[in-house]
């Protein structure tokens, strides 16, 4: 891994900072589940799935767009 990229680095350390963020917009995932991809957001009020990555990354877009 590169010396240069905290979020390969430490996963771990950036999944509890967005975790404790209290409901906001401020991390999304479009993650590959089977055949279809799973979009969240760190709202928590917000998921999507997705049939490409594409369209997952499209929806987390729009759906950031009214923050």
């Amino acid at each position: 891994m590169s010396d240069e990229n905290p979020f390969l680095e430490q996963p771990i350390e950036f999944a509890a900072s967005m975790a404790a963020t209290g409901g906001s917009c401020d991390a999304q995932s479009v993650l590959p589940v089977g055949d279809h991809y799973r979009c969240t957001c760190s709202c928590g009020a917000w998921t999507y799935e997705a049939g490409d990555i594409d369209e997952g990354l499209r929806r987390v877009r729009a759906h950031t767009s009214h923050v």
